[in-house]
């Protein structure tokens, strides 16, 4: 695994001005009662929003990852100090943590360790 997590602007800009251009062309056409044209539009709205979604969802599993990996270590670094490491604003690894948290992939912090781990 990379040093730091994959980040992919650049498929997530192509894919919400896919989905952006889907949008003016489906209104357009819908506009000049072109339907043909507006159900293209819808189809590439909808796909590029999905695909959108889909990178972001990968970019946040992959974060996850290399967060619990760095938590595997006896010293567990404080979320700063994993930010840093990482290469990620402190606001995005704190809202990784959230997730594992709520997912039930970390303990939380009020829970005390099971001894039978």
């Amino acid at each position: 695994m990379p040093d730091h997590p994959v980040r992919r602007p650049g498929a997530l800009i192509a894919w919400c001005s896919t989905s952006a251009i889907g949008t003016a062309t489906a209104t357009g056409a819908a506009v000049a009662s072109t339907y043909a044209l507006c159900a293209v539009g819808l189809f590439a709205l909808g796909g590029g929003a999905l695909a959108a979604y889909r990178t972001v969802q990968t970019a946040e599993e992959r974060t996850d990852r290399a967060i619990l990996e760095r938590l595997q270590h006896p010293a567990a670094p404080e979320p700063a100090a994993l930010a840093a490491d990482l290469g990620l604003r402190s606001a995005a690894v704190k809202l990784s943590l959230h997730r594992l948290t709520a997912s039930g992939r970390l303990p939380s912090p009020a829970t005390p360790p099971d001894p039978a781990r």
